[in-house]
C-alpha cells in the first residue's frame, strides 16, 4: 500500500482522496435515506383534540409519526399510510369530539329513564354533527337539540327546536340552498321539529338561516335570497347587453339592487250602495203620526185648530265589501347604478337613463332609480404607473401565497416527490462512482509511473550496454 501511494503523483493522491470522500458521503447519505424512509400524510386539518387522540393511538400501535402544520397534520412512513389509516378507522379514531349511537353499545340495564333520554339526545346530536362535518365546506359542527317530551298530563308543550354552529374551512362558504339543506336534515332527524325552527350560525356568530326569535320565517330566508339574487342577475345582464350595444365596449360597471317586500298585507274595504230614486236606499217602512184638535163649527177656515205630523222612514242600504290579500314577494324598489367612460355628452346620458328605465320597467312612483355616472379614465402615465404597481403587488402577493402554500404542503409534497422519484438516488450514486473511476483512470494514464530502484538499475545497465555497443561499431 505504501508503495502504491509512493508511485502516485501529488495530483493523483489528491484526486484519490477526494474520490474516497465523495464515495463516503454518498454512502452515508444513501444509508441515512434508507434508515429514514419518506413520510406520507395520514390526516390533515385536524383539531387539537383529534390530533391528540390519533397520537395516543399511534403510540399504542408503536407506529412512528411526525407532526406538521402546527400539529394539524400527522405524518407516518409512506408505506404504512393506508394500513395505519384503516386500523384507526376500525378502532373509531378519531371520534370527531362527539359520540354517536355507539354510546348504547354497552348499555346498562340499571340506568334510569332520564339518563336514557339524555344519552339518546347526546347520540343524536353526535350523529348529526358527523353528518354535517362530512360536507366539504364544513370543518366541524356543533348541534344542540331541544326535543319535545311527550307527556300524558301536559299535552300542550313547546315544539322542538335546534341550533347548529358551523366552523367553515378557509375560503369556503355555504349558499342559501346548502343552509336550507342542513335545516331540513336536522328537522328530518328529530321528531316534532320543523325546518323553520332550526337556527344555523357560522363561526363568527352570523345567522345563516332565515329564522326569527318567534319561530316564524324571517324576511330573508333561503328562497327569498335565491329569488333576489336571480332577479338582480337578470336585470344586470339585461342592462349589460343594452350598454354593450350602445357603447360598443365592455368598459362599464353595472350594480343592481332589488329590495323585496315580504309583508302579508290584507285590505278590507266596505261602502254603501246608493239605491232608489233619490239614492237614499230602498224604502222598507214608512210611518206617519198626526196629533192635534180640530176647530169649532163656526170656524170654517180651521184657523183655531192645531195639528202635528211625525213621519218615520226606514231605508235598506246595499253594502259592498272588498278584501284584497297581497301576496308576499313584491318588488319594493329597484336601484341601478352604472359607471361608464366619459365619452358620451350629458344629453345622451339623460336619454340613456330613460332607455334603461324603460327597458327594466322601472316605476318612479315606487321609488325606482337609475343613476349613470360618466367618469373620465386616468391619464396614460398614471395608468402605466398604477399598472406597474398593481403588477408588482400582484407578483408579491402571488409569491407570498405560493410560499405559504408550499410551506403548508411541504410535508405531503416532499413525501410524494420522494416516492415518485426514488430511482434518482441510486442513479446519482452510480454516476458519481463512474465519474470517480474515469477520473482515476485518466490520471493514471496521463501521469507516468515512477520506476523502482531495481527497475532504474536495469534501465541504466541497458543504457550502458547500448552506449558501449554504439562505440564499438564506430
Amino acid at each position: 500500500m505504501r508503495q502504491f501511494f509512493a508511485s502516485m503523483s501529488q495530483r493523483t493522491r489528491m484526486a484519490f482522496v477526494i474520490g474516497l470522500l465523495l464515495i463516503a458521503g454518498i454512502v452515508g447519505a444513501a444509508s441515512w435515506w434508507i434508515m429514514h424512509p419518506p413520510y406520507g400524510v395520514l390526516f390533515r386539518d385536524l383539531r387539537e383534540s383529534d390530533a391528540a387522540e390519533i397520537s395516543a393511538s399511534l403510540d399504542q400501535m408503536q407506529t412512528p409519526y411526525r407532526l406538521a402544520d402546527e400539529g394539524k397534520t400527522i405524518l407516518v412512513p409512506e408505506a404504512q399510510v393506508y394500513e395505519t389509516r384503516m386500523k384507526l378507522v376500525s378502532q373509531g379514531v378519531p371520534k370527531g369530539g362527539s359520540v354517536g349511537f355507539e354510546l348504547f353499545k354497552d348499555s346498562d340495564y340499571g340506568v334510569t329513564e332520564f339518563a336514557q333520554r339524555v344519552n339518546f339526545q347526546r347520540a343524536l346530536q353526535g350523529e348529526l354533527e358527523r353528518t354535517i362535518s362530512a360536507l366539504d365546506e364544513v370543518a366541524s359542527a356543533r348541534v344542540h337539540l331541544t326535543i319535545r317530551r311527550s307527556d300524558l298530563f301536559s299535552p300542550d308543550q313547546d315544539p322542538s327546536k335546534a341550533s347548529v354552529t358551523l366552523n367553515m374551512r378557509p375560503s369556503k362558504h355555504l349558499d342559501a340552498r346548502e343552509v336550507a339543506g342542513i335545516q331540513r336534515l336536522v328537522a328530518s332527524a328529530v321528531e316534532g321539529l320543523s325546518s323553520d325552527a332550526v337556527v344555523v350560525l357560522d363561526d363568527k356568530g352570523m345567522v345563516l338561516s332565515g329564522y326569527s326569535a318567534e319561530g316564524q320565517n324571517g324576511a330573508m330566508n333561503s328562497a327569498n335570497l335565491d329569488a333576489q339574487s336571480q332577479m338582480e342577475n337578470q336585470l344586470r345582464a339585461r342592462v349589460g347587453d343594452l350598454l354593450h350595444r350602445v357603447l360598443r365596449t365592455d368598459n362599464f360597471t353595472v350594480s343592481v339592487n332589488v329590495s323585496f317586500n315580504y309583508d302579508h298585507v290584507k285590505h278590507v274595504r266596505e261602502q254603501l250602495i246608493g239605491q232608489g230614486k233619490d239614492g237614499n236606499g230602498l224604502l222598507v217602512r214608512e210611518k206617519t203620526n198626526s196629533t192635534g184638535h180640530a176647530g169649532d163649527e163656526a170656524d170654517v177656515d180651521h184657523t183655531k185648530g192645531s195639528t202635528s205630523t211625525d213621519r218615520e222612514v226606514e231605508y235598506a242600504h246595499g253594502r259592498e265589501q272588498e278584501e284584497v290579500d297581497q301576496a308576499p314577494g313584491r318588488i319594493g324598489r329597484v336601484s341601478v347604478g352604472i359607471v361608464i367612460p366619459a365619452t358620451l355628452p350629458a344629453g345622451e346620458i339623460i336619454k340613456l337613463t330613460d332607455v334603461v328605465s324603460a327597458g327594466l320597467g322601472l316605476d318612479a312612483s315606487r321609488g325606482d332609480k337609475v343613476d349613470i355616472a360618466a367618469i373620465a379614465p386616468p391619464e396614460a402615465v398614471a395608468t402605466a404607473t398604477s399598472n406597474s404597481l398593481d403588477s408588482a403587488v400582484a407578483a408579491h402577493a402571488e409569491a407570498a401565497s405560493a410560499s405559504n402554500a408550499s410551506a403548508s404542503e411541504d410535508a405531503g409534497a416532499s413525501s410524494v416527490a420522494a416516492s415518485r422519484y426514488w430511482w434518482i438516488y441510486p442513479s446519482i450514486v452510480a454516476l458519481v462512482l463512474l465519474l470517480v473511476g474515469a477520473l482515476l483512470m485518466a490520471m493514471r494514464t496521463s501521469t507516468p509511473r515512477r520506476l523502482t530502484m531495481s527497475e532504474r538499475e536495469a534501465a541504466l545497465l541497458r543504457l550502458r550496454q547500448w552506449i558501449e555497443t554504439t562505440e564499438v561499431e564506430r
